[in-house]
């Protein structure tokens, strides 16, 4: 993978210019079947650098054409994935669960969001629809920094009492890279309240830059990780087992050794690998490699999106 620097007014001292030289070194050295592991390096790279103490990747896609989007309330996009660097309390992982699997994998129409709940923007959050809302573009923003959202008005809402309150989150930068017009990633990055004597302050704007430039960038990276979710190709997700057997396909294993390590007769697998190439638009695994590494092949990704339509499985979260 190579690191792009991204143009922007961002300063940075000779130390800190020398550690983020070596996270880029380290990205780019990376394995094609580890780039879970890249993730994690630069969140824990983020976090480190900006004193927070986690830090979420999210995978967004865009499931509504612009015209069905216009009463949306997330404006045709939704979220595929969730991915925290640190666990989060089981308690806060059912409340996300109760909130991702109908919101963003459901029938999800205007007539549901005003059905299922009594206010339906102020359920589906601030946060999430002023980010949407910017799909496209570079951005990064603090949620109590008051140049995003009217933080007095969101911490009355129901969203934050459950998403923000309970779990104790203190302040939130949303980073948000567009991939392709219908894919983003995201990173949120959580500064926890702190009881004592020296209480954790917000995010300053210098801190939301650095998370910024970090997170933007390493575009080989987003890339990878949606394409290894299976979402540059189509809004559903890969099962988890056609994620371990892209990652073996990745490593260079033969279909035999697929087989034996995951269990299935070779039939089972060759109908796995099929399939993976066909949702990548491949014929062999030298083409799979060409795309993954270098963002072409001979074929190109098959057009398996349909806007207005919505697929998947729920994350985990």
């Amino acid at each position: 993978m190579n690191p792009q620097t991204p143009p922007g007014p961002i300063s940075l001292s000779s130390g800190r210019v020398q550690s983020l030289a070596a996270l880029w070194g380290r990205i780019s050295q990376c394995p094609a079947s580890a780039t879970e592991n890249a993730l994690r390096d630069l969140m824990e790279w983020i976090i480190g650098e900006v004193d927070a103490d986690n830090a979420i990747w999210v995978a967004s896609v865009r499931v509504q054409d612009a015209a069905s989007a216009q009463n949306d309330p997330f404006f045709g996009w939704r979220l595929r994935v969730r991915l925290p660097l640190h666990p989060e309390p089981h308690s806060y992982q059912e409340i996300l669960n109760q909130y991702y699997r109908p919101e963003h994998y459901g029938k999800l129409t205007p007539t549901f969001h005003l059905r299922s709940h009594a206010e339906k923007i102020d359920h589906v959050g601030m946060t999430g629809r002023a980010s949407l809302a910017e799909a496209g573009k570079f951005r990064a923003y603090s949620l109590r920094s008051g140049e995003w959202i009217d933080f007095d008005a969101f911490r009355k809402t129901t969203h934050y009492k459950l998403y923000f309150q309970i779990p104790g989150i203190l302040d939130r930068m949303t980073i948000g890279v567009p991939v392709s017009d219908r894919c983003e990633s995201f990173f949120m990055i959580d500064r926890y309240k702190r009881r004592g004597k020296s209480p954790k302050r917000i995010f300053t704007r210098e801190e939301t830059d650095l998370a910024g430039f970090a997170s933007r960038s390493v575009p080989e990276l987003h890339r990878r990780l949606l394409l290894g979710n299976g979402l540059l190709a189509s809004d559903k997700l890969f099962s988890p087992a056609e994620q371990r057997i892209l990652s073996l396909l990745l490593d260079g294993w033969s279909e035999k050794e697929i087989a034996d390590a995951m269990g299935h007769k070779a039939p089972t697998t060759h109908k796995y690998v099929m399939s993976i190439y066909s949702r990548f638009g491949v014929k062999s695994r030298a083409s799979l490699m060409s795309l993954w590494l270098n963002g072409s092949s001979r074929e190109s990704l098959p057009q398996t999106h349909r806007p207005g339509q919505i697929s998947g499985e729920a994350p985990s979260v």
